[in-house]
């Protein structure tokens, strides 16, 4: 779990922001957000219990939400039922609403400034908000803050990555495990998911591309063939952490081609650590990873066709990117994938190679030690 000094440090920083730019709170209302400045996990599934954190420029904080589990690092938290006997109430923005209202009002909370998250505030909760402090504040959009400040770790952030991460790899060698030719795309799928579980030690979200012969895509009821190579690029969240890599894999004996083309994106890995630096823009990465593939004979006419890469961590895409369209400055803190690829119908279908590397200020840290072999798994 996130840790109380993380939360604490994370407020501290956002109340600096709003400081910065004369706001008297912060309304956060998306879960993952909650779970950032607090260490509450609240479900994400759409509608979900509301949740509400004012934070406000003064560093008091108040969480109005259904639990207070994990000890919520707020000065307040005050909660609500959301459900009877173990049926969910129909209405709870309704009483999440009345809540919020009376809470504000009670504890005498104004702002004439104040910032929310335009991408997740209901407009319900911010009529509640308005009612509770008795004025029609000015609303300051603070999504590119949040942002701003999430795109460098905390080190139990990191924590929660390296977990994540060996829970993926984890889902790696049971996918390994379980393919072979004949074997159903959705049963390598269900392999993988297993060892996710198993390795996490509780329930966990893992899926990713899975069909076997194609660059990408969800598994099918397909059983996969001999001659084709796997590109798995799974994906695993653990406490609201992503880890996403990739790995490809030779069903039977590879032949000289994907041997060859495996090699070649392989070797992009051994130089990366020249463009993941503080200060460099993404996009370098991303352009130096086309002219590197095209470099290869049989990829000269195809070169990268999808991103390079992008920074992981509370969503699976953050920024700084790693694309020839679309950068960003990297930063020290930063963990960035790192994802060469090149796909031609010789290789039936081609290569993806993606590891998770943390930028240090004594350089890259790969968080993702795993084999990059194409093997022979007959």
């Amino acid at each position: 779990m996130l840790s109380k000094e993380g939360c604490r440090a994370r407020q501290a920083r956002l109340v600096a922001r709003l400081s910065e730019a004369n706001i008297d709170a912060a309304i956060i209302n998306h879960p993952k957000e909650i779970y950032y400045f607090t260490g509450v996990i609240i479900p994400e599934e759409f509608p979900g219990p509301p949740v509400l954190l004012w934070l406000g420029a003064d560093g008091w904080s108040l969480l109005v939400a259904h639990t207070d589990q994990g000890e919520p690092c707020v000065d307040e938290c005050v909660t609500f039922a959301p459900s009877i006997g173990g049926t969910v109430t129909p209405n709870l923005r309704e009483v999440a609403s009345g809540l919020i209202v009376e809470t504000l009002q009670a504890r005498g909370l104004k702002a004439g400034r104040l910032g929310w998250q335009g991408e997740s505030l209901p407009r319900r909760l911010a009529v509640a908000i308005e009612q509770g402090i008795g004025q029609a504040p000015e609303w300051i959009v603070i999504d590119p803050v949040l942002a701003d400040l999430q795109e460098v770790k905390d080190p139990d952030e990191i924590d929660l990555l390296r977990k994540v991460v060996q829970v993926d790899l984890a889902a790696y060698a049971a996918a390994e495990e379980a393919m072979a030719p004949g074997v159903n795309e959705l049963e390598v799928l269900a392999a993988a998911q297993r060892g996710a579980h198993l390795a996490a030690g509780e329930k966990v979200f893992h899926d990713g591309d899975y069909q076997c012969g194609e660059m990408g895509g969800f598994a099918r009821d397909r059983k996969i063939e001999a001659g084709e190579l796997y590109v798995i690029d799974a994906w695993s969240v653990y406490r609201n952490y992503w880890a996403d890599l990739c790995r490809t894999f030779a069903v039977g004996e590879p032949s000289q081609v994907q041997q060859s083309v495996f090699e070649h994106i392989k070797g992009f890995h051994d130089q990366v650590g020249e463009y993941l630096q503080p200060g460099k823009d993404g996009s370098e990465c991303a352009i130096a990873m086309d002219a590197y593939i095209r470099e290869h004979p049989k990829l000269a006419d195809v070169g990268l066709v999808h991103h390079a890469g992008h920074n992981v961590g509370l969503r699976a895409h953050q920024m700084p990117d790693l694309n020839k369209e679309r950068g960003g400055k990297l930063r020290v803190g930063n963990v960035v994938s790192v994802e060469p690829g090149a796909y031609i119908p010789e290789a039936r279908a081609g290569v993806r190679l993606e590891n998770m590397y943390l930028i240090t200020e004594d350089g890259l840290e790969n968080l993702s030690p795993y084999p990059m072999e194409l093997g022979v798994h007959a």
